[in-house]
């Protein structure tokens, strides 16, 4: 059997579109905010006050989505797992009511616990999110130590939290 070589025009189209999603990652993590982690205290949709305090034993994560993201809703399960074993800050964006998200949320089995409605945009301003999903792994100390936007797996998210945490 023989192996046929790509020929220079296929390696090039390839590599293009590496470039390609290289530069656009580029492009949606450009204005996130990096360093500290700034603070802000806000409710969940159970009414439980939440806040970006760094734990002093865990990294968290702060999760932005959107009930129109399609990735997000691919995502959703990969938060329900975390949220098991870690502090997660699970913030919907421009996805309208309280209940509008009750809805969504019961429909996709997620917890209500540490939904927060940023509704205003006001968060997500904060951390300069411009795409959903972007996620950001605080550490013991409060500082943003990773930030990614788009598609994470759930391997992919404990890692990060697991460094974020030494």
């Amino acid at each position: 059997m023989q192996i046929k070589r790509p020929n220079r025009k296929t390696v090039m189209k390839f590599m293009m579109v590496i470039l390609a999603i290289f530069v656009i990652r580029a492009w949606q993590q450009q204005d996130l905010t990096q360093g500290m982690t700034p603070g802000f205290s806000s409710k969940t949709l159970t009414g439980e006050v939440m806040n970006s305090n760094p734990l002093p034993d865990q990294a968290i994560l702060i999760h932005f989505w959107a009930t129109w993201c399609p990735v997000c809703e691919v995502e959703n399960d990969n938060i329900q797992a975390l949220s098991k074993d870690y502090k997660v800050l699970n913030i919907a964006i421009q996805s309208g009511t309280n209940e509008d998200i009750i809805k969504y949320a019961e429909e996709n089995k997620l917890k209500l616990d540490n939904i927060i409605n940023d509704r205003s945009g006001s968060l997500s301003r904060l951390f300069g999110v411009k795409g959903t999903p972007s996620s950001f792994f605080i550490n013991t100390q409060g500082r943003i130590q990773f930030v990614e936007v788009g598609y994470t797996t759930t391997l992919g998210y404990r890692l990060r939290l697991w460094w974020a945490g030494l």
